[in-house]
């Protein structure tokens, strides 16, 4: 299973929209979060060139937040 670092605003993000992900807190701040191979190719695939991950996650998430309203 890989992992994605991401920022602690991602992380924040997707816990306001869907769970807390499971992952552990580096001294940079940063979040380490395992993700399944399905979702990492995803991400890869959706990712602009010289976008972070965190930056794809968050501009995905506000892109379906819009597309189908907040809940």
């Amino acid at each position: 299973m890989p992992n994605i670092e991401i920022t602690e605003e991602c992380r924040a993000l997707i816990e306001s929209a869907v769970e807390p992900p499971t992952g552990r807190r580096l001294p940079n701040g940063n979040w380490v979060i395992p993700v399944n191979e399905a979702t990492w190719e995803r991400l890869q695939q959706l990712r602009l060139q010289g976008e972070t991950i965190s930056d794809c996650i968050i501009r995905l998430m506000i892109v379906t937040l819009h597309k189908y309203g907040l809940q």
